[in-house]
């Protein structure tokens, strides 16, 4: 009898663990805070804050797949971006506003199907020694999502209603291809498309798409970006191109960036981006310190520069912040 039950209770507890294994689900995030003195061009008079996500946007975010067998494998992403100082979600009218999707993945690639980030956000998180999401410090503002003087990039980190698929890794290289269905009659569907390589030191990725202002305006941007590790420093690098329909000029874009080891808990991280549309032009120049405490742990300090220099105004504007913090991932 007691080698009867131990059976049972052990062929239970197998079960228990294989479910365990086929299905799992895990909660992750960033918490990122700084106090600082933040001015912006052409706004008001500089202010002393505590800010949330100068370096890193600050989220939390719940993420699970299961087994389907085959090697087949179902998955989702649900993530909300947090106001540390405020304690409010960023995207009040929509909490999962920084990613919600279910997918497949398996021999063929991996298709999602929801609100994705965009396969031109992706890239230019990349190849930016800020990341894209760095809400003071990230110089790809300038093409992802900063008007220069009135143009309208087109921009948006996430596509909702959209479909994306990503090709398997064939000896380095990789493709995505999107869709963001507007579901506005009159209103075409956004298109976009990547080609990436990485192999060693080396990281490469051209990115273009084609999105719907409205019935009558559309914007086509391209984006090529590249990095490489020295070793004692890593180099990034971006130009695109944004060419909005009903404008004659295009707005052009580059970013050079670099970050350096300096010991083997610090880095030095600097970043110059130039956006110019006609003769007006937009540039920010970043410099940070980030020092790891621990593994999930790091502290910083920065200080970032804009100018606007637009024919309309504010003609001739410049703000500079300085700002240092914390921030910890779980």
């Amino acid at each position: 009898m007691f080698s009867k039950k131990t059976a049972i209770a052990a062929a239970a507890l197998l079960a228990a663990f294989a479910a365990q294994a086929q299905s799992q689900v895990s909660i992750y995030g960033n918490l990122d805070v700084s106090f600082g003195r933040f001015e912006e061009p052409g706004l008001a008079d500089a202010t002393t804050r505590v800010e949330s996500g100068s370096l890193r946007d600050s989220f939390i975010g719940f993420k699970g797949q299961e087994d389907l067998g085959g090697g087949l494998k179902a998955f989702f992403v649900l993530e909300s971006s947090i106001n540390v100082d405020t304690g409010a979600a960023t995207e009040s009218s929509n909490f999962w506003g920084r990613t919600s999707v279910v997918g497949l993945s398996g021999d063929f690639g991996t298709v999602t199907l929801g609100n994705a980030r965009s396969l031109l956000f992706l890239a230019n998180d990349a190849f930016n020694p800020f990341r894209a999401d760095s809400r003071l410090f990230s110089t790809s503002s300038l093409l992802m999502g900063t008007s220069v003087n009135g143009v309208t990039p087109g921009y948006s980190a996430n596509w909702r209603n959209s479909i994306t698929y990503t090709s398997p890794n064939l000896s380095g290289f990789t493709g995505s291809l999107q869709m963001g269905f507007s579901e506005i009659d009159g209103t075409d569907d956004n298109i976009g498309a990547a080609l990436n390589y990485a192999a060693g030191p080396l990281a490469v990725n051209f990115t273009y798409q084609d999105v719907a202002l409205n019935a009558n305006d559309d914007v086509k941007t391209w984006v090529l970006g590249g990095s490489y590790d020295l070793g004692v420093a890593k180099l990034f690098g971006q130009y695109g191109q944004a060419d909005q329909s009903n404008l004659s000029e295009k707005e052009k874009f580059f970013q050079l960036g670099v970050s350096i080891p300096v010991t083997a808990a610090g880095n030095i991280l600097a970043s110059y981006g130039e956006g110019k549309y006609d003769s007006s032009k937009a540039r920010e120049v970043s410099l940070a310190y980030e020092h790891s405490l621990s593994k999930r742990t790091g502290a910083y300090i920065g200080v970032n520069n804009t100018r606007h220099n637009f024919v309309v105004a504010p003609a001739d504007k410049s703000g500079t912040s300085f700002a240092v913090g914390v921030r910890h991932a779980f």
